[in-house]
């Protein structure tokens, strides 16, 4: 008798065992079947996505300076600006020039004909048709008269607009 008990509690165990086991594998809480699976939904938004237009690469004529002072002369902008635009970009021209001396760019059509390398350096750091200079090739304000640089040092220029009146020298000017 003690054999057959033995022998009841042994199926007993392996019955549920099985039981568990066959439950255990058909939860799809756990492994979901192939046919049970959905895949990821789309997110839910509020808004449509926005397209982003393509952007138009820049033309590969423009030289860095080019690009630098791309807001010369802009409306947005005052004279005061526009001439400390421009003797910041010379400024770090110059930095980039080991081997020059100001007093090699004295006046506007030599800092031009250097800008527009035209004076031995590698490349220009300004192309021909820039908002700087005029069609004459001469370094301008925003009113279209033609930059005053006078050498300081060595290593420093000072650089004049003649204003809104056109006039050099006169109390409308401005100097960076």
């Amino acid at each position: 008798m003690r054999r057959k008990a033995t022998l009841l509690i042994i199926l007993a165990l392996i019955a549920s065992g099985a039981f568990l086991a066959i439950s255990f594998w058909k939860s799809p809480a756990i492994a979901p079947s192939a046919t049970e699976r959905q895949p990821p939904s789309e997110p839910q938004f509020s808004q449509p996505p926005v397209e982003l237009e393509p952007q138009v690469p820049a033309p590969s004529n423009l030289t860095l300076g080019d690009r630098l002072l791309s807001n010369y002369g802009n409306s947005s902008l005052s004279l005061k600006e526009d001439l400390t635009l421009f003797k910041n970009f010379t400024s770090n021209v110059f930095l980039l020039v080991k081997q020059r001396d100001s007093r090699h760019y004295a006046t506007n059509q030599d800092l031009a004909e250097f800008l527009l390398g035209k004076r031995g350096q590698s490349e220009p750091y300004l192309s021909s048709d820039s908002p700087v200079l005029n069609p004459a090739g001469q370094l301008v304000d925003r009113y279209g008269s033609p930059l005053i640089i006078h050498p300081l040092s060595q290593d420093r220029f000072e650089i004049r607009s003649a204003g809104l009146d056109k006039v050099p020298y006169t109390e409308d000017d401005l100097v960076r």
